[in-house]
């Protein structure tokens, strides 16, 4: 693997943020290369094949409204595989369902019925789903600076309803279930479940940066790893230094801190169990929540009824998820919750099969009020780029338009 001994850029990191960069500093003639520590792209966003299944790295869902994705990734090429809108939530006795009557009207007299919130919790759905669609996706950022429990009470909800529907969705969303998360972001995911669908790339959620990647070729070098940058130069592990005019941090926020003098963001951890079963608990691609609040599974996803190359022939995969203090014990997570799974779908929940556990210990970044959802690029002291989620939003329409507005800065500072 060759590694050049200068270039006009190096960026470190191939996540989607180093990723959406260089493809756009390369679509404009700028000499580049991108160097990672891992074995393959993708950062967070990374697939394992195990035993026939394909598990990704914590449970990870594209939302086909994200703008960035929709400029960054042929979706097409992609394809994606929809979870069916809405959600079965356990409430402490059976499975309730609320459908999304917008997209299925049929769902409209089950949901009406479902025993989660009131007939006005409903109608108070409807009408924050109509208001926001009405306008631009940016302007989700202009509402209130309160936090998602505020608002989600200023906007009339009952307490019931935010326990047993908001907590455990939006959990899966924010990776916490206090929705101590910025009223931006809500109002923000919100929209854009409404405009679009939740999916999985039918090869696993590696297949994003894979697809992004694909025409840099062999600017990207893997299992290469960074020592130290300064403001003209990246050392690598083996003492050997490339050259540069610019550098890009472009790694998750804690080794950015380690190789700069940038404060590493505070971050929030997943937990994800993978399972085998010979049959699957319940027989659609929908989301199922936990309602009751007593974990540690938060949401539960039959991914082979996503996409049913996620298993292997003649079996089942599903992903349970927990958030909060539920991921301090990966060890035990899998048994808790498969006693737990047992009350909602039944003894057969001891033969599932544990596959595998993934803890992600920075997850996400805490997104609370006041947070800047579109800072100008940061800087280090030495003069390096930063990009990343945390330094625009925690999603993968924050890392790929951080990306974007890194390299956008970049060329303009090139071309000055």
């Amino acid at each position: 693997m060759e590694i050049p001994q200068r270039t006009d850029v190096v960026i470190v990191g191939a996540g989607l943020s180093g990723l959406a960069c260089a493809r756009l500093l390369q679509a404009e003639g700028i000499d580049l290369v991108v160097l990672d520590s891992s074995d393959a792209v993708g950062g967070r966003m990374r697939s394992d094949q195990v035993e026939g299944f394909i598990l990704d790295r914590g449970f990870q869902v594209l939302l086909t409204a994200y703008e960035e994705l929709n400029r960054s990734a042929n979706l097409n090429a992609l394809d994606l595989q929809r979870f069916k809108p809405g959600s079965l939530i356990w409430t402490g006795k059976r499975l309730e369902r609320l459908g999304d009557p917008f997209r299925n009207p049929t769902a409209l007299p089950t949901s009406i019925l479902a025993r989660v919130g009131t007939i006005e919790d409903k109608l108070r759905v409807a009408l924050l789903r109509q208001r926001l669609l009405r306008r631009p996706a940016k302007m989700a950022f202009d509402g209130p600076d309160r936090t998602t429990e505020d608002e989600l009470r200023q906007e009339g909800f009952s307490e019931a309803f935010i326990d047993q529907f908001f907590r455990p969705f939006l959990g899966g969303v924010f990776l916490e279930r206090d929705l101590k998360t910025s009223a931006s972001l809500f109002r923000y995911y919100f929209r854009c479940f409404a405009a679009g669908d939740a999916a999985v790339p039918a090869f696993g959620i590696q297949r994003l940066p894979e697809q992004i990647a694909e025409p840099l070729g062999a600017l990207v070098k893997v299992n290469t790893t960074v020592r130290s940058i300064s403001n003209e130069a990246v050392t690598l592990d083996d003492g050997s230094a490339i050259a540069a005019d610019y550098v890009v941090l472009a790694t998750d926020g804690e080794a950015a801190a380690a190789l700069s003098d940038i404060k590493a963001p505070e971050s929030k951890a997943a937990i994800t169990s993978y399972f085998s079963a010979a049959k699957a608990p319940i027989n659609e691609p929908i989301l199922i929540l936990d309602g009751e609040g007593t974990g540690p599974a938060n949401h539960v996803a039959v991914m082979s009824k996503v996409s049913t190359t996620y298993a292997s022939e003649g079996r089942h995969l599903i992903a349970v998820s927990g958030v909060d203090k539920e991921t301090e014990d990966p060890a035990s997570f899998h048994e808790s919750a498969q006693t737990q799974l047992t009350r909602w779908f039944g003894s057969g929940v001891s033969d599932w099969e544990h596959l595998r556990t993934y803890r992600i210990p920075h997850a996400l970044p805490r997104h609370p009020p006041g947070f800047e959802s579109t800072r100008p690029p940061q800087r280090t002291s030495c003069g390096a780029w930063v990009t990343g989620d945390y330094s625009d939003f925690g999603s993968t329409q924050g890392a790929l338009r951080s990306g974007r507005m890194t390299a956008e800065a970049l060329l303009a500072a090139i071309h000055t």
